[in-house]
């Protein structure tokens, strides 16, 4: 069997992590397709995952391993431009507040496995708080992973071996991310519109994974790695 390269496995893992997550998204009870449930609305959306118990646990395992391969693809990229050139500060600084973000959404997945095996009307209240620390978790990490996302697109945009154009809306894109969950968090009556504006700019960072994801698979890995 052989060698497959350090870029060009974390290359498919940029392009194929955040769809697996997000299409196992679009299919998780309680969010857009099926059963959908207000963010605020704690009982209808705990309801909503206890009713289809099996298939919450199956797309939060899915989710889980997505956002892991985005996890994987973005570290191997800060260190391809901490290596060599310009953007190593900016890099690194928004890979680790990213990995905070995204580590805050996988305990969010985590959560639901529990909420999924709440079947009774008393189940289902005592889980409300359970949900509720999710929540709060979600929203954290969504704060997070939009700053960072911004930061580390910036680290990108200082140099000429990634168009300063897209990285430049990618970092706002990513800044707007972050505003959009902050004002959700200090907006009760909107709380729920912010929120879903803010997973809709998810699509958008996902073709940015994406087209970030081909060029690192044509990178050659650095001297250093082979």
């Amino acid at each position: 069997m052989g060698t497959i390269s350090v870029n060009r496995l974390a290359g498919l893992s940029l392009i194929f992590g955040p769809l697996i997550a997000f299409i196992f998204f679009l299919i998780e009870p309680g969010a857009l397709l099926i059963d959908s449930a207000k963010v605020t609305d704690a009982v209808g959306s705990i309801t909503s995952k206890s009713a289809n118990a099996a298939l919450t646990k199956i797309t939060n395992m899915g989710i889980i391993l997505g956002i892991a391969l985005i996890i994987s693809g973005l570290y191997a990229l800060m260190r391809n431009v901490t290596l060599q050139g310009n953007g190593k500060a900016f890099a690194q600084t928004g890979f680790f507040m990213i990995l905070v973000g995204l580590t805050g959404w996988i305990l969010t997945s985590g959560i639901d496995f529990v909420l999924a095996d709440a079947q009774t009307g008393d189940q289902i209240m005592g889980s409300v708080p359970v949900y509720y620390t999710g929540a709060a978790i979600f929203y954290a990490g969504g704060i997070a992973l939009g700053f960072g996302g911004f930061v580390f697109a910036l680290g990108l945009s200082t140099r000429e071996d990634f168009n300063r154009i897209i990285s430049l809306l990618a970092a706002l894109i990513s800044l707007a991310v972050m505003v959009f969950f902050m004002i959700a968090i200090l907006s009760n009556d909107g709380r729920d519109t912010f929120i879903t504006v803010a997973r809709s700019c998810y699509v958008l960072l996902v073709i940015w994974y994406g087209y970030l994801g081909l060029g690192l698979m044509n990178r050659p890995d650095p001297d250093l790695w082979q």
